[in-house]
């Protein structure tokens, strides 16, 4: 996952994204408090640390969107979500 915000409005604090699978928290708090600064979560495949998590065929899959503090926040971001299809754990 890499989530840049581009810009913001309402001066927050914080702005991160959590993702759930089937309603259950699999990935949480990936941050991007700066504009313009990415934040990332990576398995090693991706040259990164985290422990790959497996999204079953027919899963919903949430994504929450989490602005701290400010007056009516919100922001302009990108998030990519990459995935490796048919790899099993």
């Amino acid at each position: 996952i890499s989530l840049e915000a581009l810009a913001f409005t309402g001066s927050p604090t914080g702005f991160n994204v959590d993702i759930q699978d089937d309603e259950e928290d699999v990935i949480t708090a990936v941050a991007a408090d700066t504009a313009l600064t990415p934040g990332t979560w990576l398995t090693p495949h991706f040259g990164g640390v985290e422990i790959p998590v497996h999204i079953a065929a027919g899963s919903e899959v949430e994504i929450d969107v989490n602005l701290v503090a400010g007056t009516s926040p919100t922001a302009d971001f990108t998030l990519l979500i990459y995935y490796l299809a048919g790899m099993q754990q």
